[in-house]
């Protein structure tokens, strides 16, 4: 339970960062921290609204189990797809996305997280 709540302020909080740094910042003036603020707090939001949405999908999927095993896979799914995302967003940004790079970002993602599966647990 801890760990949802501290799921949910640092999503609070990146969510208002990304808010506040696309209304209040001209991306074509601004500072590369400035940017890369953007894209920090953009991938949390995105990770964070993630991982809620997935663990309470598995929650409602899942009948009899126990709900704590789901936590930090869904965390990390979410991640995995943010990354995808924002990284799809910083290319299209520099104007060097095309369809096959960003198949080839999805893809890698999914890869990874299949990789993840695959492990054995103790």
């Amino acid at each position: 339970m801890r760990n949802l709540f501290f799921l949910f302020t640092i999503t609070t909080f990146a969510v208002a960062s990304t808010v506040l740094s696309i209304f209040n910042y001209n991306p074509y003036q601004s500072s590369p921290v400035t940017i890369i603020n953007f894209y920090a707090s953009f991938l949390i939001s995105l990770a964070g609204i993630g991982a809620i949405i997935i663990y309470y999908a598995k929650i409602k999927l899942a009948k009899n189990e126990t709900i704590y095993s789901f936590f930090w896979s869904s965390v990390r799914q979410a991640l995995f797809g943010a990354t995808a995302i924002t990284i799809v967003v910083y290319l299209q940004s520099l104007r060097i996305l095309d369809w096959l790079i960003g198949i080839s970002v999805v893809i890698v993602s999914i890869l990874l997280e299949l990789f993840f599966e695959s492990k054995r647990r103790p």
